[in-house]
């Protein structure tokens, strides 16, 4: 399911190029950079902006520049900025690029919209950051070192009514305070390899709508936590959410590549069995599922061993009397042998169709069970 919600904010500004941002810094901005309701029309890299700042001798005293090479050998600039951040409700057309920033005061991002590509990549919040409200439109990414790679929160971060529409990418991310996501969407997320501290918690996340996970690693993690917080109801939706990527990820060119000989035999079979535990109860979630699931095997199955039987074309079964008192028959575990002999002779072309459709009708009666009983486990 994709997240389909249009997203619009009035904005006061309109800033066409590098110098107007410049400028409107200049003006607007005293005790903070302050970039409110504005709509940038060209690309934004923050990284830049202060430089020019710097030299321009505006806020030379708040802004440090420090020269560094990275783990490619290029030189990078570190940005350390000592005054907040404000940009609320402002608009990001071309691309907003955060990278490599030291933000030691508040940086404020409240019902931004991010239509384009951005980053945040190595930056360091030293204080509280806000992202509630915001909008993240970008559903497709080319590079994977960028949203939230390496991002360092070292005090709250609020993602309180923010809409990610794609991935909401968190790599090698750490979090050494609370993370607020009530009430936020998520097309997907990521959170592999990222640092919770032990005291972080995530404040009201089973208010949060989790349309899937980028991977299983993400589910299990979400997963744990529900269950660390006793939260039965979240935790089966995480594990929905995990089981999901794992065949996913069974169904990629990577699993190939990973497994090969026997574990190529295996991997077809947890395929298999995580396939039919979606079809069949959505993984222990869908009772409803499994109800469908099983009058579905019935009726295939069933249509299956008479068509075998009696030929293809000479009643339509699921109208006839007989046929249906049979199908009933057949419904019920122990019955319809009757309908594998004639007279004495047993019909063996019709032993695969029989079986295999009252393994599978028993399967669905199983899983319809288990679903059922999801919140007493």
């Amino acid at each position: 399911m994709q997240i389909t919600k249009e997203i619009t904010v009035p904005v006061k500004h309109q800033l066409d190029s590098l110098e107007e941002i410049l400028e409107h810094i200049e003006e607007c901005s005293v005790n903070e950079i302050n970039l409110d309701e504005c709509q940038l029309n060209i690309g934004f890299n923050l990284n830049t902006i202060l430089q020019e700042l710097k030299k321009r001798h505006k806020f030379s005293d708040k802004i440090s520049l420090i020269e560094k090479t990275n783990e490619s050998g290029f030189k990078v600039c570190v940005c350390l900025l000592k005054i907040p951040f404000r940009s609320e409700a402002t608009v990001y057309k071309k691309g907003a690029y955060f990278e490599s920033i030291i933000f030691y005061e508040y940086a404020q991002f409240v019902g931004s919209v991010f239509e384009s590509d951005y980053s945040f990549k190595k930056s360091f919040f030293e204080s509280s950051v806000n992202f509630s409200m915001a909008v993240f439109k970008i559903k497709t990414f080319s590079r994977c070192d960028q949203f939230f790679f390496r991002t360092t929160f070292k005090e709250e971060v609020s993602f309180m009514d923010t809409i990610f529409y794609g991935l909401a990418f968190f790599g090698s991310a750490t979090f050494t305070k609370d993370v607020d996501i009530r009430r936020a969407e998520f097309g997907s997320i990521d959170l592999a390899d990222t640092e919770m501290k032990e005291n972080t918690k995530l404040v009201h996340y089973e208010t949060a709508k989790f349309h899937k996970v980028n991977n299983r690693i993400t589910g299990l993690y979400l997963k744990q936590y529900a269950q660390k917080m006793n939260d039965s109801v979240s935790m089966l939706l995480f594990k929905e959410l995990e089981m999901d990527a794992y065949r996913k990820y069974l169904f990629s060119f990577e699993s190939l590549m990973d497994n090969s000989g026997f574990n190529k035999f295996r991997l077809a079979s947890d395929i298999f069995i995580l396939t039919l535990n979606k079809l069949s109860n959505s993984h222990g979630t869908s009772f409803f599922r499994g109800v469908l699931f099983t009058m579905a095997v019935w009726g295939v199955f069933f249509s299956w061993f008479v068509m075998v039987r009696d030929g293809v074309g000479n009643a339509f079964i699921w109208t006839n009397g007989e046929y249906l008192n049979e199908a009933v028959n057949y419904l019920w575990l122990f019955n319809g042998l009757k309908g594998l002999t004639t007279g004495s002779t047993v019909l063996w072309s019709c032993i695969i169709p029989f079986l295999l459709g009252k393994i599978f009708i028993a399967y669905g009666i199983y899983q319809t069970i288990s679903a059922f009983r999801k919140y007493l486990r």
